[in-house]
C-alpha cells in the first residue's frame, strides 16, 4: 500500500478528507503543514493514526526530500495559484501521484501547460480539481456524450446549488450562499470573475484546443424542475478532461450558476466591460474586495445539494441528449472524491502519467463508480 501525503489537514476541506481517510485504519497517512501543534492536534483525534511532518509547502523544493515516486499526495491548500505551485512541481520531479481540490481555472491551466511534459518523463500523475470543482462536470459530460453517441460534438455543463430533492428542487438564494460555502470558496468564486478564462473549441493553433475568453463572457441557460437557471461561463478542468476521452468533441462550455438573479447582470457587465475587467488593476481591486467580503468567518451551516446539468450538442447546435445529476453538498463530495481516489491509486488502480483530467487519470468507468459511491448520481 502506497503512502498518502495530506496537505491542508488543519483546514475545513482537509480535515474532512482526513476523516474519510481515517475510516480505513490500514492506510499509511502523513500530515504535512507549517504548524506542528495544529497538525498534532489533528493526528491525536481518536481513530486517526498518522504521522506529521512540519514544512512550508509553498517554499521551493520543500517537499523534494520528503516525497518518493510511490507517494500519493492530496493537497487542499489554497489559494493554489499562490501556495500550490511548488507542491505540484515537487510531485512532477519525483514521479509521485497528486490530486488537489482547486477551483482556480488559471492554476489548472498552468499545471497542464507547465508540468505535463515533465510529469510524463518521470511517470508522475497530476490531477488538478479533483473535487466538487470539477469532477461532477467531467462525469456528467462523459455520461451525456455516451447517451448522445456519434451525434455529440459539443458538451455544456451547468453547476448549481439547490435545496430539496429532485421534483421539488428550490434554487439556493444568493443571500444563503454564505451558509453553504466556506470563506475561501466564496473568495475564490468572486476572484474568478476578474480572471482570464478559456473554453475548449478544438483550435489547431493551441496545444489543448483552447480559446481565450473572459469569465462570464457567455451565459448558459438550463432548466431543472421548471426552474430556469443561468450559469456564467468559466474555465474548468472539463475543457482539458473531456476532449482527452471524447476525441470527436469540438466544444466544451462550463457554467457556474451560484449567483442566482445576479448571473445575468454579471454576464452583461462582463461583455460591456471587456478587457478592463481582466486588467491587472481590476484583478487587484477584486482581490482586495474579496478579502473583505461580509460573513468572512461564516462556514457551512445549512444543507444544500449539488445539482449538475449535462447537455450534448449536435453539429447544428441542437440538444441531442441531456441529464441531471444530484449529489451531496460540495465539501462532502470533495472529501469523498479525494480520499476515494487516493485510496484507489494507493491500492494499485491506474497507470496514467502526465497532467490529466479525472476521466483519463482513473478511467471513465472507475471515475463514474467512485462518483456513485460518494452519492453523485443521475436523477
Amino acid at each position: 500500500m502506497r503512502r498518502i501525503i495530506l496537505l491542508g489537514a488543519t483546514g475545513y476541506t482537509g480535515s474532512r478528507v482526513l476523516n474519510e481517510l481515517a475510516a480505513d485504519d490500514g492506510l499509511d497517512v502523513v500530515l504535512v503543514g507549517r504548524n506542528r501543534e495544529r497538525l498534532q492536534a489533528q493526528a491525536d483525534v481518536p481513530g486517526i493514526g498518522c504521522r506529521i511532518v512540519e514544512a512550508d509547502t509553498a517554499a521551493p523544493g520543500a517537499l523534494d526530500s520528503l516525497l518518493t515516486g510511490d507517494d500519493v499526495v492530496i493537497s487542499t491548500v489554497g489559494p493554489f495559484g499562490d501556495l500550490g505551485k511548488e507542491v505540484a512541481r515537487s510531485v512532477a520531479r519525483v514521479g509521485a501521484v497528486y490530486f488537489d481540490s482547486t477551483g482556480e481555472p488559471p492554476f489548472i491551466e498552468w499545471m497542464f501547460r507547465e508540468l505535463d511534459a515533465r510529469a510524463r518523463e518521470t511517470g508522475a500523475l497530476l490531477v488538478p480539481a479533483f473535487g466538487y470543482d470539477y469532477v461532477p462536470g467531467n462525469v456528467a459530460g462523459w455520461l451525456v456524450a455516451q447517451d448522445a453517441g456519434a451525434d455529440a460534438v459539443g458538451v455544456e455543463v451547468g453547476y448549481f446549488l439547490m435545496q430539496g430533492s429532485r421534483g421539488a428542487y428550490r434554487p439556493l438564494k444568493l443571500r444563503n450562499l454564505p451558509n453553504v460555502t466556506t470563506p475561501g470558496t466564496r473568495e475564490s468564486a468572486f476572484k474568478v470573475l476578474a480572471e482570464p478564462a478559456f473554453a475548449f473549441r478544438g483550435r489547431s493553433d493551441d496545444r489543448f484546443g483552447l480559446e481565450r475568453q473572459r469569465s462570464g463572457m457567455s451565459l448558459l441557460r438550463f432548466a431543472v424542475d421548471g426552474h430556469r437557471l443561468n450559469g456564467l461561463s468559466i474555465g474548468g478542468s472539463e475543457h482539458f478532461g473531456l476532449p482527452e476521452v471524447l476525441p470527436n468533441i469540438r466544444s466544451v462550455d462550463v457554467g457556474l450558476g451560484w449567483f442566482g438573479p445576479a448571473v445575468a447582470p454579471v454576464h452583461y457587465a462582463t461583455r460591456l466591460g471587456g478587457p478592463v475587467l481582466t486588467s491587472g488593476i481590476s484583478q487587484r481591486v477584486v482581490a482586495a474586495a474579496a478579502e473583505r467580503m461580509p460573513f468572512k468567518e461564516r462556514f457551512p451551516s445549512q444543507p444544500a445539494r449539488t445539482v449538475v446539468v449535462g447537455r450534448a450538442l449536435d453539429a447544428d447546435g441542437g440538444v441531442s441528449a441531456e441529464l441531471v445529476m444530484d449529489g451531496p453538498e460540495p465539501y462532502a463530495m470533495t472529501a469523498g472524491l479525494l480520499s476515494g481516489a487516493a485510496q484507489m491509486v494507493a491500492g494499485g488502480t491506474g497507470d496514467a502519467a502526465g497532467v490529466r483530467g479525472p476521466l483519463a487519470a482513473l478511467g471513465a468507468e472507475e471515475l463514474v463508480r467512485l462518483s456513485d459511491v460518494v452519492g453523485f448520481q443521475k436523477v
